[in-house]
């Protein structure tokens, strides 16, 4: 995912930077309010690691800023402000998740992996990119008239870059998302089943291949 990091304190931030850099994300890392707002509205984030202690504006105003301007990133509040009240305020802002400093990597690294399972269902009635369309009801997929032979895991795997066009996808989320493994995977696996559905889906490409990054897809 591509996620940006809001926090001041900086030895802080380089080891959160380093913990997602080691799970397969793409970070960025800003340090005042006023900075994270302007890099979201810049970038389209996955999700945002929001402190709410900020020098310029604190978190809570850079996130009521940030959903007035309709950026829909997913927003995990990182705070040494735990009372139940800062939670509530948080929430109701549009914070998806909310965790108290101090607090352990690993609870840190379960959260962002729960954050970028979650995605809305598709209110349309099928997936499309291009001449590319999976019907959510039947499972059925075309590449303009010619109907495609896919796995079911396959097809997995369509729908999860489908869902979210333009969006680069790691190898480990790809695993995450589709053989829904925690811990033990062969992001191999990936690049078999990536493989499998280009020479199905045929030409033009309409997946795409994001050097040490990971999978898109989007229309020629």
């Amino acid at each position: 995912m591509r996620i940006l990091i809001v926090e001041d304190e900086a030895s802080l931030a380089r080891h959160v930077a380093t913990a997602l850099t080691e799970a397969g994300h793409d970070s960025e890392t800003v340090s005042d309010g006023p900075a994270a707002v302007a890099a979201a509205e810049r970038v389209a984030f996955d999700l945002i690691l929001l402190d709410v202690m900020l020098p310029g504006l604190d978190g809570f105003e850079v996130l009521r800023r940030l959903r007035e301007r309709g950026i829909s990133s997913r927003v995990l509040m990182l705070t040494a402000r735990g009372e139940i009240q800062d939670r509530v305020t948080g929430l109701q802002l549009g914070a998806d998740d909310y965790l108290p400093k101090p607090f352990a990597m690993q609870e840190l690294l379960a959260r962002v992996r729960a954050l970028g399972r979650r995605y809305p269902e598709a209110p349309a009635q099928a997936l499309q990119v291009g001449d590319l369309r999976l019907h959510l009801a039947s499972q059925e997929v075309r590449r303009g008239e010619r109907v495609l032979d896919l796995s079911s895991r396959e097809r997995a795997l369509l729908k999860v870059l489908m869902r979210e066009p333009g969006r680069i996808f790691t190898r480990t989320e790809l695993c995450e998302r589709v053989w829904e493994r925690e811990h033990e995977y062969d992001t191999k696996l990936v690049e078999v089943f990536i493989g499998r559905l280009r020479k199905k889906i045929a030409d033009p490409p309409l997946i795409h291949t994001v050097r040490h990054l990971g999978y898109t897809v989007r229309e020629p």
